[in-house]
């Protein structure tokens, strides 16, 4: 995977589990197993982070934290990136955006969220997660309570681009 050395973070540094959430590297290297190993599809980390409102049509899943941690995990991805994952998940051809592509979505989302906390240690086991929601549409956004930190990455696959946004603040 390509090397990124500038993530989007935004947070006071305030103890060792702030350090690993806000590790860019984890999160890429959670993107990597799950896209590259399980789905089988390259991945490389975008340059610059593509925002939401810069995709014409966007399926954003958002998956609730809770515990150790407390905040939100979310996917957004394009039309087209939605279908593409989705029919890799399923090893089906997908031509349209339905109940399938929705749940692969928000599965694809939790995978992710789950397989980032659990290389986290402190983590693992006192951090809950919501079940996935998904929310389709064109240039909207999604308002969040005051968070003390927010890590955003991008990633590019096949045609399409990832972004991952984790907010949050530690209780």
């Amino acid at each position: 995977m390509a090397q990124f050395t500038s993530p989007t973070i935004e947070a006071p540094a305030s103890s060792n589990l702030f350090a690993s959430i806000t590790d860019a590297s984890v999160l890429d290297q959670t993107v990597e197993e799950v896209l590259g190993l399980m789905l089988e599809v390259p991945v490389q980390v975008c340059e610059t982070a593509v925002s939401p409102t810069n995709i014409p049509v966007t399926l954003t899943a958002v998956i609730g934290l809770a515990g150790a941690l407390s905040g939100a995990f979310t996917v957004v991805v394009n039309e087209p990136g939605a279908k593409q994952i989705t029919a890799c998940m399923m090893g089906i051809e997908v031509s349209a955006v339905d109940d399938t592509v929705l749940d692969g979505l928000g599965e694809i989302a939790n995978i992710l969220a789950g397989a980032w906390k659990s290389k986290i240690p402190t983590l693992s086991a006192a951090c809950l997660l919501s079940v996935p929601t998904v929310v389709t549409g064109t240039h909207y956004d999604i308002h969040k309570k005051m968070s003390t930190f927010k890590l955003a990455r991008s990633y590019r696959f096949q045609d399409s681009t990832l972004s991952i946004t984790l907010y949050g603040e530690q209780p």
